[in-house]
Order: structure tokens, then C-alpha cells, then sequence
């Protein structure tokens, strides 16, 4: 075989390869953003919108009892009544 075809065929697989790689690549990656990223998008949002938005986090923090409902937030009102 001429060394040039064979040059040829290696550079086609090599390349088919490393496409079939890009393609897992992105297919396979993270679904969210990284920590530096989300921190740069922390910084640019305005003092007021970072306020709430740590408030909105705080909410969703909070522990929460399944067994009672949402409109009793005070376990001591049933039991002073």
C-alpha cells in the first residue's frame, strides 16, 4: 500500500474517533453549572435581588413536618387552646 492511503485511512479514523468522543462528551457532561460560575453569577446580581434571593434559599432550607399542614406554622397555638 502507498504510504500516503495509509496516512490517509489513519488520519479518517483518527478523526472519526475523536468525533465519536466530542459527541460522548457532550452527551455525558454536567447538567449544572460549576461552582465558579454560579459564584460570578452571584456577584453580578444587585444587592437587593441577593437579598432575596437568600431569602428565597432560607425558605427552602427550613426543616419542614410532613405530619402537619402548611397553614399551622406554631406547634404551641393547638396546645394553648
Amino acid at each position: 500500500m502507498d504510504p500516503e492511503k495509509v496516512a490517509s485511512i489513519v488520519m479518517w479514523l483518527w478523526g472519526v474517533g475523536f468525533m465519536g468522543f466530542v459527541l460522548y462528551r457532550l452527551k455525558t457532561r454536567r447538567r449544572h453549572i460549576g461552582s465558579a460560575a454560579a459564584g460570578t453569577i452571584y456577584d453580578i446580581v444587585q444587592e437587593d435581588k441577593r437579598k432575596a434571593i437568600e431569602i428565597v434559599v432560607a425558605g427552602k432550607a427550613e426543616a419542614r413536618d410532613p405530619e402537619r399542614g402548611e397553614d399551622d406554622k406554631d406547634p404551641q397555638s393547638k396546645s394553648e387552646s
